[in-house]
């Protein structure tokens, strides 16, 4: 069982401690909002939020719909399109548990493939 970050109160008026970074001192410090108490927090509890995600590989692999519009990834010539014969595609490569696949978009009618390396 997971535990998250536990609360922190002030001694003095019993209020919620706050998160806060000193930037002076470049350390992380809980204030009070209330009565301006404030302490040095522990350094393996520097972690105030983490947010982890996790996705399959399917979901690494998804392919935007209109990646052939965009001007920032690389065009190549030298493939076919099965589907109408244009040479010119639109090719972006990922990494998964299995390796690298490059993956291609036909720049004329939007077919989409991809080629395992």
């Amino acid at each position: 069982m997971a535990t998250g970050p536990k609360l922190k109160f002030c001694p003095e008026s019993n209020d919620l401690l706050y998160p806060k970074e000193d930037r002076e001192r470049k350390v992380l410090i809980f204030h009070c909002r209330n009565c301006g108490y404030q302490e040095d927090a522990d350094p393996s509890n520097y972690c105030v939020y983490r947010n982890e995600i996790t996705h399959t590989s399917k979901e690494k692999t998804v392919i935007l719909q209109d990646v052939r519009a965009d001007p920032t990834l690389p065009r190549t010539r030298d493939v076919t399109c099965e589907a109408c014969q244009h040479n010119e595609a639109v090719f972006f490569s990922a990494s998964t548990e299995e390796g690298m696949t490059l993956f291609f978009n036909c720049t004329k009618c939007g077919n989409r493939w991809q080629d395992r390396i």
